[in-house]
């Protein structure tokens, strides 16, 4: 998507609701009316049309038109009567009219409003009376409604006789639309309906964004001397429209001439004068109250270098400090900074300290490279910078080893040679000097600095002092420790071994040289030896008490020291008793091929015995279920006596011998025991694994009802008697596995083993499972609020697109943020168990009466939520939540969670919208696959969500932050919710 789309997309702030025809004059019964919705907006704007807030469709004589911007009515009739309102959205937001269209055309012996004495719309203060007129003529009653529920008197309303409703003290939850109705003499003569509206009278704060120039804090805006200059405001928005007004910094209105006037809401500066600067002060007020803002203006004049900086020499390595005064317009308006040579100096450089308000620079440690010019510049806000003449550092270099030389060893009986190095200012003599005793063999030379010894003898060793010396600065000397070293050779070799398995081994190694080398030991050059088995001797011998047959391969001894390091390599081979015996005498072959005969002839018997009594008793079981089925049929018909044993809901005498026909039970009830039982309150766990001591006797599952079909199977609600100990019945959700496809038994294991190891307060807890029959059954916690994407959907205002009362109130953005910061915490956790979710979506999210979330994997991808998976690859993919390397390399990883993360993040502010709704799965699926494809992020998601959401939705895995992060980054966000509002835009409702 190209930049230039973001810079052209837009939408009106102000939507109104226009008669085209005919004149207002000429609106009687019977004629033709037509409305336009006239608002702007790039790309294309959808229209929706609302008669007395009730959405307009295509009717026989009400049609929509030119894309849905107008609305035509044909043959008026009284019951056409009422507001007309419309609402205009495209992807940079939606407006609904704040200007609608009355339409009270006059029918005989029908109620007429009395146009003049209608309230339309109210603007209050909090606690303050109020009174709604809606007056008729030949009406004999005037109701009220507020919703679908008619008003009656009571301490909050008041309805008068003459058609007026009254608040005597008006509260927040009274904002609002109400609705009157005016009521003909009989039935048969049409009601007359109209919709007024109660707005609490509202002021919000400046901002610092309010001003163009933006404001910043602790600094001024800035106007250039003798220029022209306009400070922009946009006043915060407020009902009724505030007015806004400037004062000066006396405190005096600014009127709208002279050299600083006021233009509508600008304030504008023609020819400022150095003294104009100061405080200004934007006051905006309405009945609600009024709000100002200070505003710290400077104007600003050219400065003026007064002293520029001098010529200087120093030593290197000693601190060197340039100054310049300028005068002019005070900091922080005015600044001084440094260039050399023509190039600026980088500030916060960890050598060159900029003082921008004294205008001095200090070098700490001087280099030869520092020497050059220097200049420093005045750069005034809204000025030219001014550039002071140039000064000269000169740095002198100093004596100095250049490397200092270092402590050296040095290999007997070999050629090394020792480097000093110096420099300064002018030819430098360097020399060597051994401390005690003098070194005056032959062996032994030195040039230029370099000491070369020849064939190294032991007496070469000690303390050696190097001098450095010259004309102008004298001499300097460093002293270091010549040490005379042997590299490491071998003195007893590890030879190739052949041993026995089970008997001990033992390599020698033995390595000689000075220092005296360390010995190590690899394993095909691998350091991976088992210390706990295997022991190194000080000496250097390898010990295995006890060889095994991996314990086979190539052991490396290696000898190191200073001087250097030596390897060499012996083969251990492992062999077997068998391979033993092989090279025994051919009398002994004899008898143990006899024995080997034997024992497989054993074994085989055994093995035909074991199938033979397997194959009976199989035979015998089905015989059994044979007769126990027909007994079953012609005692109580052709109920499947299977979908009933187990899921009975109660245990007592009559239920036994009753078979229920349920067709929520139609599919994993034929896994459950045909024999009734006692309760099983009593029932042992194994403790042998993490799944054993979730064992559950199906017996006590009693279904309630199906929610869905999943990739698995059934998925059903059910009450668990004794699933857990502080209650006697506990609400489950049961996962059945139907399917006979060996991979899928094996996801289903794995999904089982996962939420058995896993537990946190945000994650659905495995509380049981079935696996005694089939099909087995896995017992998940449930929730009260049942998914959070029908809550979500719940929330909404409308039902596709036309309005509705919701009885949940929408989620506020801390309550939001309490959400993501929940599953965030649960993410973290499972992907802290090195596990993967692979379906994190909010249809796959609980939701309990407290808005405690919980991480579950109901996946019901077969009817539910069928239209939120695509079938790939013989497998039902969760598309529109499913990371791009995912469908490039099938790779599953934490981060393709991360992502899965965003777009469940998107879902919670789209209250529950399906992502990408425009595309079809394929194009979805071939956009994501070329990363060709973003979410929307409106601007209803405050921006520093909308950033969480683009890290999450990064192209690149390693761009994606961990859940660690995000938690943190939520907890921020939401202590900064708690003290300072983020900024969020809420969309109107319709009027």
């Amino acid at each position: 998507m190209t930049l230039d789309y973001f810079l052209l997309t837009g939408i009106d702030k102000i939507a109104t609701v226009e008669l085209k025809r005919p004149k207002p004059e000429e609106l009687v019964l019977n004629t033709e009316v037509l409305l336009k919705c006239q608002i702007t907006g790039n790309p294309d704007l959808l229209f929706d049309w609302y008669h007395n807030t009730f959405r307009l469709f295509n009717k026989n004589r009400i049609k929509i038109l030119d894309k849905g911007s107008k609305v035509r009515i044909t043959n008026v009739t009284a019951e056409d009567n009422g507001i007309y309102s419309c609402r205009a959205e495209n992807t940079a937001g939606a407006r609904y009219s704040s200007e609608n269209f009355l339409l009270n055309v006059k029918a005989p012996g029908t109620p007429h409003l009395i146009e003049s004495q209608f309230t339309r719309s109210l603007t209050v203060l909090r606690n303050d009376p109020a009174r709604l007129d809606c007056p008729f003529t030949e009406a004999v009653r005037v109701d009220w409604f507020s919703l679908h529920e008619k008003i009656s008197n009571s301490s909050r309303y008041q309805v008068f006789e003459n058609g007026s409703l009254y608040f005597p003290r008006v509260r927040s939850s009274d904002e609002g639309i109400y609705r009157c109705e005016g009521l003909g003499a009989n039935r048969r003569i049409p009601s007359q309906t109209f919709t007024s509206e109660i707005f609490i009278a509202s002021l919000e704060e400046f901002k610092m964004e309010s001003f163009e120039p933006r404001l910043i804090s602790n600094f001024p805006i800035v106007i250039p001397m003798h220029t022209r200059f306009v400070v922009k405001v946009f006043p915060p928005d407020g009902r009724p429209k505030p007015t806004l007004e400037w004062r000066d910094r006396s405190g005096l209105v600014i009127g709208p001439s002279g050299n600083i006037h006021v233009n509508e809401t600008d304030l504008i500066f023609e020819r400022p004068q150095e003294m104009d600067s100061g405080n200004y002060t934007a006051i905006i007020r309405n009945i609600a109250g009024e709000k100002l803002q200070k505003v710290w203006i400077i104007v600003s004049v050219p400065p003026t270098i007064r002293r520029p900086p001098l010529n200087m020499a120093v030593q290197e390595d000693s601190p060197a400090i340039l100054s310049c005064q300028v005068s002019g317009t005070p900091y922080p308006v005015t600044t001084v900074i440094w260039e050399k040579d023509g190039q600026l100096i980088r500030m916060g450089s960890m050598r060159h300290i900029i003082d921008l308000e004294h205008g001095t620079l200090t070098i700490q440690q001087t280099e030869m490279a520092d020497a050059g010019t220097y200049k420093c510049v005045a750069n005034t806000t809204g000025q030219s910078l001014v550039e002071s003449q140039g000064a000269y550092l000169h740095v002198k270099k100093k004596l100095k080893f250049s490397p200092p030389p270092e402590n050296s060893h040095i290999e007997l009986y070999h050629d090394a040679s020792v480097t000093c190095k110096a420099e300064g200012d002018g030819p430098v003599r360097i020399s060597w000097m051994k401390s005690s005793p003098v070194n005056t063999a032959s062996h032994f030379t030195t040039m230029g600095g370099t000491m070369n010894f020849f064939k190294v003898q032991r007496s070469d060793e000690g303390m050696y002092t190097c001098t450095a010396s010259n004309d102008k600065q004298g001499s300097i000397n460093t002293t270091v420790y010549i040490d005379v070293v042997e590299r490491p050779r071998f003195q007893v070799l590890p030879k190739n071994m052949t041993i026995y398995e089970g008997h001990p081994a033992m390599l020698h190694c033995v390595a000689i040289g000075d220092p005296r080398p360390d010995i190590h030991w690899d394993k095909n050059y691998f350091q991976d030896i088992d210390s706990s088995r295997i022991k190194l001797f000080p000496n250097g011998t390898l010990f295995i008490a006890k060889v095994y047959m991996e314990d086979q391969g190539r052991y490396g001894c290696v000898a190191s020291n200073v001087a250097g390091k030596v390897r060499i390599e012996a083969f251990l081979t492992v062999t077997t008793s068998i391979d033993f015996t092989m090279g025994k005498s051919t009398d002994d072959g004899s008898d143990m091929m006899k024995t080997i005969i034997i024992a497989v002839c054993s074994a085989g018997a055994y093995l035909a015995l074991v199938i033979a009594l397997t194959a009976y008793c199989s035979y015998r079981l089905l015989m059994q279920r044979k007769n126990r089925k027909a007994t079953t049929k012609s005692e109580n018909g052709h109920l499947a006596a299977e979908q009933h044993e187990l899921l009975v809901k109660e245990r007592d005498s009559e239920s036994r011998n009753q078979c229920r026909s349920d067709s929520d039970n139609r599919s994993h009830a034929s896994g459950l025991s045909s024999h009734p039982s006692q309760s099983s309150s009593s029932y042992t766990r194994s403790r042998r694994g993490s799944l054993d001591r979730l064992v559950y006797p199906r017996q006590n599952l009693s279904s309630i009802g199906m929610l869905g079909n999943g990739v698995f199977g059934d998925i059903f609600l059910a009450k668990a008697r004794d699933i857990r100990d502080v209650e006697p019945e506990t609400l489950v959700v049961v996962k059945s596995l139907l399917m006979k496809d060996e991979h899928l038994f094996f996801e289903f294991r794995q999904e089982m083993e996962m939420y058995s190891k896993l537990d946190h307060p945000f994650i659905v807890k495995l509380l049981g499972v079935c696996r005694d029959l089939e099909p087995h059954f896995m017992i998940m916690e449930y929730c009260d609020w049942g998914d959070l994407k029908q809550f979500l959907l719940a929330t909404r205002g409308h039902i596709n697109g036309r309005p509705f009362p919701s009885r949940i109130p929408p989620l506020t953005l801390a309550q939001k943020l309490t959400m993501y910061n929940q599953i965030a915490l649960g993410m973290e956790h499972l992907s802290n168990h090195r596990f993967i979710h692979k379906d994190l979506a909010a249809r796959n999210i609980l939701l309990t009466s407290r808005m405690e979330l919980k991480i579950s994997s109901l996946s019901m991808c077969r009817d539910v939520y069928a239209g939120e998976y695509f079938f790939h690859n013989q497998s039902f993919l969760p598309l529109r939540w499913t990371a791009p390397e995912v469908l490039q390399k099938n790779d599953y990883s934490t981060k393709s969670d991360v992502w899965a993360y965003g777009v469940f993040m998107w879902e919670v502010f789209s209250l529950g919208e399906l992502p990408y709704p425009t595309l079809t799965d394929e194009e979805v699926f071939r956009k994501l696959k070329c990363c060709d494809i973003q979410l929307p992020l409106t601007e209803q998601i405050p921006i520093e969500l909308r950033d969480v959401i683009r890290k999450c939705l990064s192209e690149n895995p390693r761009d994606r932050p961990q859940f660690t992060e995000l938690c943190l980054l939520l907890s921020e966000l939401m202590t900064k919710c708690q003290t300072v509002n983020l900024p969020v835009s809420i969309s109107p409702h319709p009027v």
